[in-house]
């Protein structure tokens, strides 16, 4: 048995038929950000795809918010007001927009451009000292893919738990880069997941890695479908 994570992926851009896919809220939103493409692509995708898995009109579904750590429901991890059996996550950069659908469990993930895992603290910034020893003997392209394939598990495991960067990432430990994905340790105060299986992913943006979690013992048969935009 395994549990069917559905994930598409689609190049940012203006669209107006992106935008015209939102709602008021989604709009406003979208008008705060300094870049609203990357919101407005991702949130576009997110609706494409739940539309064309429940058969309903994009532009018709309705999203509540719910936050992990204080219950609110002016922020936090999305879910489908219509269909709460369905989850998915959304994680985009400047360039690239990911969604992760998954019927039954919960899910989380994550897209990383290369470029962002390149700075000096990295190590102190997401990695306990007990993982650093996994990125021995990398250097130049090499390590840029290992940091961001590792940093992708550990968002995306923290998004499918919900509770994103209230947690240090550097307490939620994942198996090194050359390793099969998995949690390996959780030192955080927040609960650690009853179950929790990950799997990375592999992108048309070949400049990109990303990674999907969801919270369950079973594996993942990672569905990834021709990217949009």
């Amino acid at each position: 048995m395994s549990v069917r994570v559905i994930v598409r992926e689609a190049v940012v851009s203006d669209s107006p038929a992106d935008l015209a896919l939102l709602d008021d809220g989604e709009r406003a939103r979208a008008e705060r950000k300094r870049q609203a493409a990357p919101f407005v692509t991702g949130h576009a995708l997110v609706r494409r795809v739940l539309g064309e898995l429940l058969e309903r009109d994009p532009a018709s579904l309705v999203f509540e918010r719910r936050c992990t750590t204080c219950d609110s429901a002016k922020h936090g991890k999305p879910s489908l007001v219509e269909a709460p059996g369905w989850h998915f996550s959304l994680s985009y950069t400047p360039d690239v927009a990911v969604v992760a659908v998954a019927q039954g469990a919960g899910v989380g993930v994550d897209v990383e451009d290369l470029t962002d895992a390149d700075f000096e603290g990295f190590a102190g910034a997401t990695l306990s000292r007990d993982e650093t020893p996994g990125f021995g003997g990398l250097a130049g392209h090499d390590l840029l893919v290992a940091r961001a394939q590792v940093w992708a598990r550990k968002e995306a495991v923290l998004k499918a738990t919900g509770h994103g960067l209230v947690v240090d990432p550097s307490e939620v430990l994942v198996s090194g880069p050359l390793e099969v994905p998995a949690l390996i340790d959780w030192r955080a105060d927040a609960p650690r997941p009853a179950a929790i299986s990950i799997a990375d992913v592999a992108l048309a943006a070949g400049d990109h890695r990303a990674a999907v979690a969801a919270l369950t013992a079973q594996s993942l048969d990672v569905v990834v479908g021709p990217s949009a935009g």
